[in-house]
């Protein structure tokens, strides 16, 4: 995650290398950039800006802060955007809340897409995540840099502060897409007022069950307030026991493809969504495609990927050759690429992980050229034991 830090004064620029010195002392995995809207600093020559961050003993090897000269609020619009074209952003914020909320308020879309956004005074007593708490990490990122810093964080969303199940944390820890984010209040608000909650799901279940959810598979449930599934809709189950529920989605699904050359992503991404459709899988519910490595530099697997946020994963023949199993051979493949099924080979090839093999949900199909075959990962979700 980058985490972008912005502040207006001397004070708050010296908070802002505080904060970045003990962020990135112990947690390698953040990108920490400081900016400022400070005045004076902008008439510093860059020797000058030199001399006086050595004064206020910057960490060695740290770039010096960036002075903003557009506006706040074009700064703050760019810092989601990024966010939104897969580079995770957070900004830490030093200064007033009410600056910051008219910064970000013309950016603002919904909670899934979100950046977190946290406030800390200059003095650096309180900690204030604004924006994304929940599933954009805010109040994570808020207890840590409290802990850090010595601050105290201020959490004000009404599962934490009732210490209850929140749902939304619940999918952002178990990688699963929220599809309806307007049925979460909801759910929230019915656990916030003693009740329990029924909870619909094909994997498996690890953890401590919280006392709020009652957990039901697909033989055994009633009415239904959250469904975890790839399917969207879950097949065989009743419309009315499903129709008003939360729709948390797995990453499990591997496309296992093949293809002539020169396929382009358009004519790729139609047939990929028509098969899903037929099988009634949510595209967000795949996470790779697999094919050959013959295949590694095939423009439209590359930007039908791209376009989806998945991994493109290629095998050579030999470790195609060796996934078990019974397979739609073709003996024209064999002679072209040496193995006698691409997409089911790749599609499992995939899913294959230590003990795990993963299923095929969708033997080969074709059309124009393409082949696809669907296969699912094992999977589980973990209730958090704390």
């Amino acid at each position: 995650m980058q985490i972008d830090i912005m502040s207006f004064t001397r004070r708050g620029i010296e908070l802002s290398a505080k904060i970045r010195d003990k962020i990135l002392g112990e947690q390698e995995d953040y990108e920490v950039c400081l900016y400022t809207k400070y005045g004076k600093y902008q008439n510093l020559t860059g020797e000058e800006r030199n001399t006086w961050n050595k004064q206020e003993q910057y960490a060695a090897g740290c770039k010096n802060p960036v002075y903003v000269k557009e506006s706040i609020y074009d700064w703050m619009r760019a810092c989601f955007e990024q966010n939104r074209n897969r580079k995770k952003t957070a900004v830490i914020w030093i200064g007033a809340c009410g600056i910051a909320v008219r910064a970000m308020a013309p950016s603002l879309r919904d909670k899934l897409t979100d950046i977190p956004v946290l406030v800390v005074d200059e003095a650096g007593q309180f900690v204030i995540p604004v924006l994304s708490g929940h599933y954009g990490g805010a109040n994570e990122l808020a207890g840590l840099l409290a802990k850090r810093i010595g601050a105290t964080p201020v959490i004000t969303t009404a599962t934490d502060v009732n210490h209850a199940f929140a749902v939304d944390v619940f999918a952002k820890e178990n990688g699963l897409w929220i599809q309806n984010k307007e049925k979460i209040a909801e759910v929230s608000s019915k656990i916030l007022d003693g009740k329990k909650i029924a909870i619909m799901t094909d994997g498996r279940v690890e953890g401590k069950i919280p006392e709020s959810v009652c957990i039901y598979d697909r033989t055994g449930c009633g009415k239904t307030d959250v469904v975890i599934s790839a399917r969207y809709p879950v097949k065989n189950i009743p419309e009315s026991q499903i129709a008003d529920s939360l729709w948390l989605i797995p990453r499990i699904i591997i496309l296992g493809m093949g293809c002539k050359r020169g396929k382009s992503c358009g004519e790729i991404e139609q047939f990929v969504l028509e098969i899903l459709e037929q099988e009634q899988i949510s595209i967000q519910a795949v996470t790779a495609l697999a094919t050959i490595d013959l295949k590694k530099e095939e423009l439209g697997f590359i930007e039908f990927a791209n376009k989806y946020g998945l991994d493109f994963l290629t095998y050579p023949k030999e470790v195609l050759k060796e996934v078990p199993g019974t397979f739609s051979g073709s003996a024209f493949v064999t002679q072209t690429v040496g193995v006698d099924n691409v997409c089911e080979r790749a599609a499992l090839a995939a899913c294959r992980k230590e003990e795990s093999q993963g299923r095929l949900l969708c033997k080969k199909k074709a059309k124009d050229g393409i082949t696809l075959a669907v296969a699912g990962r094992e999977w589980s979700v973990r209730f958090d034991e704390t």
